[in-house]
């Protein structure tokens, strides 16, 4: 556009008045700072892009010379020190830390013993000539591994008849052998085992049905893909009952968080052409601790005001979910409670672009975040009382900060800044709710973590083949990632639910995952009860030096 303007001024030549002249370098003005605007967008995007590709994925605030502390937003000034994030040491030099000890054998595990000994004409002493008695025994314990081994039930059910009246015959009934029933599924030629494992493979470990294959025929036998989603879509039936009591459970409560992701779906009336479907996820708080996951062929409200049709109470969402997602449709029964690690994470994207302003809204999240983190085990009361006299303070000053950032001329409202300001203030009510309500969260941040085991999944086989498909799989890992929430040995209790429900058990209670973690403490993976812990208290110690050094 500069060259058409620079060539109608040649053209026009010495006949071009002044007022020409005024109207075309006006023109050639506003083109010039269009296209600065238009230049510095397109950086924005490009360094967030940037930023997403090769950067750090964590969004933890370290501070730098462009952060500010909480005290310090008022007057826009940086103390120009940076967080330390470690203690601080007496000695100078680094200390050398101590290689950690190998982990200890459990005393549980198989073991082969090998009895090493000297050869015979060795026990003889060059002395006297006598064998040497064993004074001692030197012990050493090596961990060991034998690939996973198919094995058959071959039952063996002998008729019994009687050989004068011809019409007497005896014989076990099918599933009543002294060893139990062998299969969930009548007729199948695969026991609860080859079930279980599949199930793990899968949605545990996020693998593949074709893999599944190879790992099949490492154990010596060939299960074919196709047979192994068979054996899936029937087991489905049997875990249903189960899944559909979590669901009631879930909404029956007050507040619930949900979350989706999308997934490609095979179009069959298309072949070779996907189309896309998505994976809902409904998280109950801790007095409802189960997942339950929903399959839905779009993202219309249809599957979510179909699940909720029956809540009352907060759903814990993303900007989504406030204007076209869970709650609409259901006024005065479900409302929304926007989640603050989404506005956060907007000035996080806008941090490369403008580090100041970015800082100022960051270190407002960070004096909640810390809040947040000491009212944790607080019960809801408590917890309420506290946020509204600490954080209700800071939530009015980022809202007055918003304002101010939203009606400054110089945060354009295309740019990562004024999108970040603006996302804020369309959800500010829904951001705001956990002010009013002690038992709402702050953030959605435990649902998003839940539904990454599907995206991670997702990674791996990459479509799903049919509505049918979507289903079983979100029966699938909605039972799987309720167990790995409560830390149990996921394996045990799949097995364990399959082998009663296929008994024809209907104690749907007892097979609950936190109800069946208190009836089987040998299951409960410690060290992730563990993990959980030393985590939290390394955030907790982290938060405390921050402070500290506030102060200081």
């Amino acid at each position: 556009m500069l060259v058409a303007i620079t060539n109608r001024m040649t053209d026009a030549g010495k006949n071009v008045d002044v007022s020409s002249l005024q109207r075309l370098n006006a023109e050639l003005i506003e083109t010039v700072q269009q296209q600065q605007k238009t230049i510095e967008h397109l950086r924005e995007e490009l360094n967030l892009y940037r930023n997403k590709f090769y950067g750090r994925s964590s969004e933890r605030h370290v501070e730098d010379d462009s952060q500010l502390h909480l005290f310090d937003i008022g007057d826009g000034q940086t103390d120009g020190e940076s967080e330390t994030e470690q203690e601080p040491s007496d000695d100078p030099k680094k200390r050398r830390q101590r290689k950690k000890k190998s982990e200890k054998i459990p005393p549980h595990l198989k073991r082969k013993i090998v009895e090493a000994d000297v050869p015979q004409e060795d026990r003889k002493c060059f002395c006297c000539g006598e064998e040497m008695p064993i004074v001692g025994t030197d012990v050493t314990e090596r961990v060991d591994l034998i690939p996973a081994e198919l094995f058959v039930w071959e039952i063996h059910r002998h008729k019994r008849a009687c050989g004068k009246c011809k019409e007497a015959v005896s014989q076990v009934p099918a599933g009543e052998e002294p060893c139990g029933l062998t299969t969930p599924v009548p007729g199948s030629d695969y026991g609860f085992g080859v079930y279980t494992q599949i199930i793990i493979n899968k949605f545990a470990d996020h693998l593949p049905l074709y893999r599944g294959e190879d790992i099949f025929a490492r154990a010596g036998m060939f299960i074919p893909r196709n047979t192994q989603f068979g054996m899936l879509a029937n087991i489905a039936e049997l875990i249903s009952p189960l899944i559909a009591l979590m669901k009631s459970r879930i909404v029956s409560g007050t507040v619930l968080g949900t979350d989706d992701t999308s997934v490609r779906l095979q179009d069959l009336s298309l072949p070779g052409k996907m189309r896309t479907a998505r994976f809902w996820l409904y998280r109950g708080r801790d007095d409802h601790p189960y997942n339950v996951f929903d399959f839905t062929e779009s993202r219309g409200r249809d599957g979510p005001a179909n699940f909720l049709r029956d809540f009352h109470g907060h759903a814990v969402v993303d900007a989504y979910g406030v204007h076209d997602g869970v709650y609409l449709g259901a006024q005065d029964q479900i409302f929304a409670a926007c989640c603050n690690s989404h506005a956060r994470r907007k000035f996080v994207e806008a941090k490369p672009n403008d580090p100041v302003a970015a800082a100022q809204a960051l270190a407002f999240y960070r004096g909640l975040y810390d809040i947040e983190d000491r009212v944790a085990e607080l019960n809801d009361s408590d917890r309420l009382a506290v946020r509204q006299s600490e954080s209700l303070p800071i939530m009015s000053e980022l809202h007055d900060w918003l304002v101010d950032k939203r009606n400054d001329w110089r945060v354009l409202p295309k740019s990562s800044l004024g999108k970040a300001v603006r996302y804020a203030l369309n959800q500010w009510d829904e951001l705001s709710v956990f002010l009013s309500n002690g038992s709402i969260p702050f953030d959605n941040n435990q649902t998003e973590g839940t539904l990454r085991g599907l995206t991670i999944g997702r990674q791996n086989w990459l479509f799903v083949g049919s509505s049918r498909g979507g289903e079983v799989t979100a029966l699938m890992y909605s039972l799987v990632t309720s167990a790995a929430r409560h830390h149990l040995d996921v394996w045990a209790y799949v097995d364990d639910c399959l082998r009663r429900l296929a008994g024809g058990s209907s104690d749907y209670e007892a097979l609950l995952p936190d109800v069946w973690r208190a009836s089987h403490p040998e299951s409960i993976r410690v060290y992730r009860d563990e993990e959980k812990k030393s985590r939290r208290l390394t955030t907790q110690q982290r938060r405390v030096r921050r402070r500290e050094a506030r102060v200081a």
